[in-house]
C-alpha cells in the first residue's frame, strides 16, 4: 500500500476536478490570473472580464479579512500570564508580576516586528484572494 505522490495525486484527480472547475468559471468573472485554465502559461494573455464588480468584490473581502486577521499598528494577539502563574509571581512580589508582563508584550512587538519584516502580509493577502 506504498502510493507514489505520483499516483495518489492521479487517483484523487478526479475528486478535486469539479471544485478547480468551479473555481476556475468564478476567477474568470473576477480575477482571471488568480486559477488560470490547466495549460495556460505565465505569458499568456487573460481574457478581460469588461466589468469591475467582481474584482472589486474580491479585493475588498480578502482587505477586510485581512484588517481583521493582521490589523495594523496592533498586535493580533496577546501573551497573558497564566493565573497559576499569577498567584506564585503576587507571591514572590508585585514587580515580579509587572516585570514578567513587560516581557511578554516586549515578544508580542518582536513577533509582529517579524510578521512586518518577512511581508506576510503580501503573501496573506493573496492567499485570502484565492
Amino acid at each position: 500500500m506504498s502510493d507514489t505522490g505520483k499516483s495518489l495525486y492521479l487517483k484523487l484527480e478526479t475528486r478535486r476536478f469539479s471544485y478547480l472547475e468551479r473555481a476556475r468559471d468564478c476567477s474568470r468573472l473576477t480575477l482571471p490570473h488568480l486559477v488560470p485554465d490547466e495549460g495556460d502559461q505565465t505569458a499568456h494573455k487573460f481574457a478581460t472580464p469588461y466589468q469591475s464588480v467582481g474584482a472589486r468584490g474580491v479585493n475588498n473581502l480578502a482587505s477586510a479579512l485581512l484588517l481583521s486577521l493582521l490589523p495594523p499598528n496592533a498586535p493580533f494577539f496577546r501573551f497573558i500570564i497564566d493565573p497559576k502563574a499569577v498567584r506564585n509571581l503576587d507571591a514572590m512580589s508585585s514587580r515580579a508580576k509587572s516585570e514578567a508582563e513587560k516581557s511578554l508584550s516586549d515578544m508580542e512587538r518582536l513577533v509582529m516586528k517579524e510578521i512586518e519584516g518577512q511581508s506576510i502580509r503580501v503573501a496573506l493577502f493573496e492567499a485570502l484572494k484565492q
